[in-house]
This record gives C-alpha cells, sequence and structure tokens, in this order.
C-alpha cells in the first residue's frame, strides 16, 4: 500500500510543481463560475422572493403583518424608524409600504390599501410570487386578528405571536403530480457546470501527458522491472490521477461553498460518493489516453479536444434541459453526462443518496473499464 500511494503522489507532486497549474486548477475555473453564475442568474436552491416592507406606522399591527410576510422562499427587509427614508428604502427591488396609522386604522374597521411596487430591475415572474405572498399575510392577519378580537385578549404582538405559534387546526399537504422540468440556473448550475468541465479538462491533460513523459523517456519500463508488481504501479499510475482529480475537486467545492454560497444538497454521503465516482472515471480515461498516445504533445490536444466536447454534450456549459430530448439521450455515452444529472438532483432539486446510486455506478464502470483498458495497452506497449 506504501509503495501505491508513492506512485501515486508522484503525479500529484509534478503537478503541484508546475505554476501554470494553479491558474488551470483555481483560478481560471472560480472565474468560469463567476462568469457564468452572473449571466444565468440567480444562486443555488430554491430562488427567494425579494420583498422589502416599508413600515411608517410602527404599531403592533403592522410588525405583526410584516412578520407573516416572511417564509422559506422569501428575502425579506422590513425598514423602520429612520430607515423607512435610508439608502436601502432607495435601492430596494420590491417594496410595500405600511402608512402611518396603519394599525389604528385597520382595527377601526377603516379599509388600507396595501401595493407592491417595483423598481426597474424587478422581475415580473417575482413580483408576481409577492403578490401571493402579500395576498396569504393580509388573509392570515385577519383570521388572527378577528380570533383575538373574539377572544376579548389583549391586543399586542405578544398575544399575536402566541397566536401564531399555535399548531394549525387545519394541516394541508401538497406535492408534485409528475416530475418537474426546471432549468438549473445561476452558480446552481455554473458551479457544478464548471467543476465537472475543469476537473476532467485538467486530468486528461496532466495525467495524459505524465504517462506519455514517463513512457518516452523509459521511466515506465525502469519501474516494471523494480521489486513491485505491474499490478501495483498499474494501479498507482490510476490512483494518482484520481489524486490530481480529488485535488482540484476539493478546491473547486469549498469556492462553490464559501465563495459562491451554493447549497451542496442534503445528503454528504452522496455528494462525497458521486465526487469519488467522478474523479475515478476521469482518471481511468487520463490513463487510457496516457497509455495509447504517443507523446505528450498529443496528449495534451485530445485531452483538450475531448474535454470540450463532453464539456459540451455534458451539460457543463449550459443545462441539458435546452437541449433537444434526442440529443440529453445520446449525450449519456459521456460520464459528464451522468456527473452533471447527478449534481443536479442533489444540488437543485434536493434528492438524497438514492439519486446517485445509477449516475455512480455507471461512472465507475467508466473508470473501470478504461483504467482496465489502458493497463493492458501500457503492458503491451513495455
Amino acid at each position: 500500500m506504501r509503495r501505491l500511494l508513492r506512485l501515486a503522489a508522484n503525479d500529484v507532486r509534478l503537478t503541484v510543481k508546475d505554476r501554470v497549474a494553479y491558474f488551470w486548477i483555481l483560478v481560471l475555473p472560480v472565474f468560469l463560475i463567476w462568469l457564468f453564475g452572473s449571466v444565468g442568474g440567480g444562486g443555488g436552491g430554491t430562488p427567494k422572493v425579494s420583498l422589502t416592507v416599508i413600515d411608517r406606522d410602527g404599531g403592533w399591527l403592522a410588525q405583526s403583518f410584516a412578520g407573516e410576510l416572511d417564509g422559506p422562499n422569501v428575502a425579506l427587509a422590513i425598514l423602520r424608524g429612520a430607515d423607512v427614508n435610508g439608502e436601502a428604502a432607495k435601492k430596494a427591488t420590491r417594496w410595500i409600504e405600511l402608512p402611518a396609522g396603519f394599525t389604528d386604522n385597520a382595527l377601526a374597521g377603516k379599509q388600507q390599501r396595501l401595493k407592491i411596487e417595483t423598481g426597474e430591475n424587478a422581475q415580473s415572474d417575482y413580483s408576481r410570487a409577492a403578490e401571493v405572498v402579500v395576498i396569504r399575510a393580509i388573509a392570515r392577519t385577519l383570521a388572527r386578528v378577528a380570533e383575538m378580537k373574539q377572544s376579548n385578549g389583549p391586543l399586542t404582538v405578544a398575544a399575536y405571536d402566541e397566536l401564531r405559534g399555535r399548531p394549525p387546526i387545519v394541516a394541508l399537504t401538497t406535492s408534485n403530480a409528475g416530475r418537474g422540468t426546471a432549468v438549473p440556473q445561476g452558480v446552481a448550475q455554473s458551479v457544478p457546470g464548471i467543476m465537472t468541465f475543469t476537473v476532467l479538462m485538467m486530468t486528461l491533460i496532466y495525467g495524459a501527458v505524465f504517462l506519455t513523459i514517463e513512457k518516452r523517456e523509459g521511466m515506465l519500463k525502469r519501474q516494471l522491472t523494480l521489486p513491485v508488481s505491474r499490478m501495483t504501479i498499474l494501479s498507482g499510475k490510476v490512483l494518482g490521477r484520481v489524486f490530481i482529480a480529488m485535488l482540484q475537486i476539493v478546491i473547486l467545492v469549498l469556492a462553490g461553498r464559501f465563495l459562491f454560497h451554493l447549497d451542496f444538497g442534503r445528503s454528504t454521503p452522496a455528494l462525497l460518493t458521486l465526487l469519488l465516482s467522478y474523479a475515478f472515471a476521469v482518471a481511468g480515461i487520463a490513463t487510457f489516453l496516457g497509455a495509447v498516445l504517443a507523446n505528450p504533445e498529443q496528449a495534451s490536444i485530445v485531452g483538450w479536444l475531448s474535454s470540450m466536447v463532453m464539456a459540451a454534450m455534458g451539460g457543463c456549459w449550459w443545462p441539458s434541459e435546452v437541449m433537444p430530448a434526442w440529443l440529453r439521450t445520446a449525450a449519456h455515452v459521456f460520464p459528464t453526462t451522468w456527473a452533471m444529472d447527478a449534481f443536479h438532483a442533489l444540488i437543485s432539486f434536493g434528492r438524497g443518496f438514492e439519486a446517485v446510486v445509477v449516475p455512480c455506478a455507471v461512472l465507475i464502470g467508466f473508470g473501470a473499464l478504461f483504467s482496465w483498458i489502458g493497463a493492458r495497452k501500457l503492458q503491451t506497449s513495455t
């Protein structure tokens, strides 16, 4: 095992020594993630409706109504006091204003008119969603205030919150009829897409180039004369390429989580299994290319071209949902497609380990097949 790890670590050492690799492994992917994520718009997970409440009243009913607007899919900002005329109010994308006297007039039975105002950059779809949020909050507020008055209890924020915290009398459960076809966008598309593409490209190029150099300079022949089994040496070649892939994967996962604030889903074991399976798949392909190609120049060109094709067909640059159905199906001959299917299942659709079982099995199959072919070719060529 120690010899196996030493052989594998040699590829990582050669990669780290190449200063240009830092650009390809870190700088370029992070820039592309930012670029594609900005063009696509939105972030990871469920999009949120931004809504600002300008509370000029400050009464208990205004506070309670503003609280009803909050929810898991709402990015809510509440401005009171001096903030109602501040910069935050001027920069709001979408806002609703609660006028002075709102609480007293509403309790006195006077009709209150509320209107959602929008800025120039407000998207109409989100504005319609905000209308639903406001209507829902109005209905809930009226129902709870009516119950408070009926019970002759105190009309305060504390009393309202106590009523709001009570378990619902009627519970409504909903579910989707069929499968959704939502198109991933923003960093939910760019982070897994660029990571899948650049890990493939870097592993194919560096992994294949190093192996062709070892063949050309006779290093591989000398290694095969060592008191180490051929299986250990060939396995070390594959493992070295796995290490190269995992090095970049770790960097980009951390960047996606902490720089771009992407939620990678609810199943960490599923994510880890997927990442390792994909690393093994690209390592196997890199070993195969290094075994069949004659020199580093060929390895660099073929690695670059093949990664471009697999990235485009696999949905790394754009969501595969925008491609024709027949092309999406045909693209499953590439490991990138299986990887992106699994990433989207975890990130964009919140699924668990069951969603990655088949993609991971296929990716492991890719890795095993190409590793075996590459090992056979190396044995016959030395």
